[in-house]
C-alpha cells in the first residue's frame, strides 16, 4: 500500500523536478577538456531496496541513496571537473574538484530523504569548509548543511536529483596560532590574508586580551607554520600575552570594519 501523499505536495514536488530541468542548462559551462572522469551505472529495483553508495572512480566523492530515497529503477552518472577558470565566491577557494551527479528519471526521486553526500579531501586545514551547490537560477554557489566526520573528510546532504558540487574553503583564517617579530615598535602585524594597511582585531582566546593592530607587511609563511595566523609586532603582541612565550597557541583574527 502506498503512503497517502495530499496533492498540494505532490504538486510541490512536480514544480521542484521542473525547475530542475530548468536549471540544468543554466549551470556554469564545464568544457569537455575538464571532464576527469566519469561514472555510469543503473540502479535496479533490488539495489534500491537496500540501499546504495555510488563513488567517483578516484573515490574522492560519494552518494549515498538510502532506500525509499528513489521510487524507481534509474540510471545515475557522475562526472568528475577540474575547478580550474571557474569563479567562486569572495574569499573562497576550492578544496576539492567539482562533481556533478545526475539521476536521470527525475520522477523516481521522491524528496522524502535526502540524498547523502562526502568529499574525501586531500588535506586537512583549520580554515572553515563547507559543500556548496550550484545554483543556476540566482547563478550563486549557495552553501548545504555540511557536518565534518574527520579532519579530510566533510558531509553533506542535497534534495536534489541533479547537481554540480565542491567543497569551498575560507581564503582567510581566522583562527590560529600568533608570533612576534621586531620591526616599527608599533600596534602593527604581518598578515598573509589581509593587505596592507587593514585594521585587525586580535584576541587571545586564552586571557580574552584583544589588541587592534595594522597590517603593514607580508606573513608568516604557511607553507612552513600552516597554523601560523598572524604575526605581531612586539608591542603588540606584549598586549595579549609575555614575549619570552614565543607564541600564542589560541587567538582568532577579523578585520575591523570603520
Amino acid at each position: 500500500m502506498q503512503p497517502f501523499m495530499p496533492n498540494s505536495a505532490k504538486m510541490i514536488i512536480k514544480g521542484m523536478m521542473v525547475l530542475f530541468l530548468l536549471l540544468a542548462p543554466l549551470v556554469p559551462a564545464m568544457a569537455q577538456d575538464d571532464l576527469i572522469d566519469l561514472v555510469d551505472l543503473h540502479l535496479d529495483t533490488p539495489t534500491l531496496a537496500r540501499g546504495y553508495t555510488i563513488s567517483s572512480t578516484d573515490n574522492t566523492f560519494m552518494v549515498g541513496v538510502r532506500p525509499e530515497v528513489l521510487a524507481e529503477e534509474t540510471r545515475v552518472i557522475i562526472k568528475h571537473f577540474s575547478p580550474a577558470g571557474l569563479e567562486f565566491p569572495d574569499g573562497l577557494v576550492p578544496v576539492s574538484d567539482i562533481y556533478e551527479f545526475d539521476i536521470f528519471n527525475k520522477a523516481a526521486f521522491q524528496n522524502k530523504l535526502p540524498l547523502m553526500l562526502k568529499f574525501i579531501l586531500p588535506s586537512s586545514s583549520l580554515s572553515a569548509r563547507q559543500v556548496y551547490f550550484y545554483n543556476g537560477v540566482l547563478g550563486e554557489w549557495i552553501p548545504l548543511p555540511t557536518a565534518y566526520q574527520d579532519q579530510n573528510s566533510v558531509k553533506g546532504i542535497i534534495h536534489l536529483p541533479y547537481a554540480k558540487m565542491v567543497v569551498l574553503e575560507d581564503a582567510k583564517m581566522s583562527r590560529g596560532s600568533a608570533s612576534w617579530y621586531g620591526y616599527k615598535n608599533c600596534l602593527c602585524a604581518a598578515s598573509p590574508d589581509y593587505p596592507k594597511g587593514t585594521k585587525l582585531l586580535v584576541t587571545n582566546l586564552d586571557n580574552n586580551r584583544s589588541v587592534e593592530v595594522v597590517v603593514n607587511d607580508f606573513g608568516p609563511d604557511r607553507t612552513i607554520h600552516p597554523d601560523r595566523v598572524i604575526d605581531l609586532d612586539k608591542v603588540a603582541f606584549k598586549v595579549l600575552g609575555e614575549l619570552w612565550q614565543g607564541i600564542i597557541p589560541n587567538v582568532t583574527v577579523e578585520p575591523i570594519k570603520e
